[in-house]
C-alpha cells in the first residue's frame, strides 16, 4: 500500500496546527479568572478561557495523532519494528487523553453547571462526585504518560540515523520523552523539575517539535523519495 503525498501534507498541516493548540493549552490558564478553593473550581465552568481550552484540549490529541500516524507510515519500510509499536503508544495516549477530556466536558462540567444552578441532588453529592472524577482523571493521566513516553522513545530511535532535520526531530523526541519521564516520576512522588523550569521547558520542546514535524512531513510527502544516509537495519 502506498500513501499519496496529499496524505502526508494533510498530516503536516495537522502537526503545525497542533503546535498552536499546544501553546493554547499551556498559556490559556493564565487567562482564567482568579479564585481558589472548591467554589472557585465549580465556577470555572463559566470562564470563557476555560471553555476554550477545554475544547482545544479535546481536539488536540487527534491532530497530534494524525501527524504520528504519518511519521510511522513514512518509516514503515525502514524501521517498522520501532515505529509501529511507537504508533501504538501514541494511539493509546491520544485515545486516553481524548477520553479524559470527554469525561471532563460531558460529565464533570455538566455536574458543575447543575451545582451552580442550585440542583440540590448534585450539590449534596458534589464533593463525592468530584473525588470520583479526580480519581478517574488521575488514573487516565498516568496511563497516557506511559504511552506517550513509549511513543517518543521509539520514534526518537527510528529517526536517529537520519540526517539534518530528522536528527533534530530525534533530539526533540528525546526531550519530550525526558520531560514525560520526569512527570511520571513526580506522579510516583519522586523528584521533579522545579515548577518554574517545567513551565518553560515544555513550551520550548513540544510546540517546536510539532511545527518541525509538519515541515519534515511536507518535505517528505513523496514515498518515492529515498531517505539519505540511512541503512535499514531495523525491521
Amino acid at each position: 500500500m502506498t500513501f499519496p503525498p496529499r496524505f502526508y501534507r494533510i498530516a503536516a498541516v495537522c502537526s503545525i496546527v497542533s503546535a498552536l493548540t499546544t501553546l493554547l493549552l499551556i498559556f490559556l490558564p493564565e487567562w482564567y479568572a482568579a479564585g481558589e478553593g472548591f467554589e472557585a473550581r465549580m465556577a470555572r465552568v463559566t470562564d470563557p478561557a476555560y471553555r476554550l481550552r477545554s475544547w482545544v484540549y479535546l481536539f488536540h490529541p487527534f491532530l497530534t495523532w494524525t501527524a504520528a500516524l504519518a511519521v510511522a507510515m513514512r518509516f514503515r519500510r525502514e524501521a517498522a519494528a520501532l515505529v509501529i509499536p511507537g504508533l501504538a503508544g501514541f494511539s493509546v495516549w491520544a485515545l486516553t487523553e481524548a477520553g479524559q477530556q470527554t469525561l471532563t466536558l460531558m460529565v464533570f462540567d455538566n455536574w458543575r453547571v447543575a451545582y451552580l444552578a442550585g440542583d440540590e441532588a448534585v450539590r449534596a453529592t458534589m464533593t463525592l462526585r468530584t473525588a470520583i472524577y479526580d480519581g478517574l482523571w488521575d488514573g487516565m493521566y498516568f496511563l497516557l504518560l506511559i504511552a506517550f513516553l513509549i511513543g517518543n522513545v521509539l520514534f526518537a530511535i527510528a529517526m536517529w540515523r537520519l540526517p539534518r532535520l530528522a536528527r533534530v526531530l530525534a533530539v526533540l523526541y528525546v526531550g519530550a520523552a525526558a520531560l514525560t519521564l520526569m512527570i511520571l516520576i513526580g506522579e510516583l512522588k519522586g523528584p521533579t523539575l522545579p515548577e518554574s523550569v517545567g513551565f518553560w521547558v515544555y513550551p520550548a520542546i513540544q510546540p517546536l517539535a510539532r511545527a518541525l514535524i509538519g515541515v519534515w512531513l511536507w518535505r517528505h510527502a513523496d514515498e518515492n523519495q529515498r531517505f539519505m544516509d540511512i541503512r535499514p537495519t531495523v525491521r
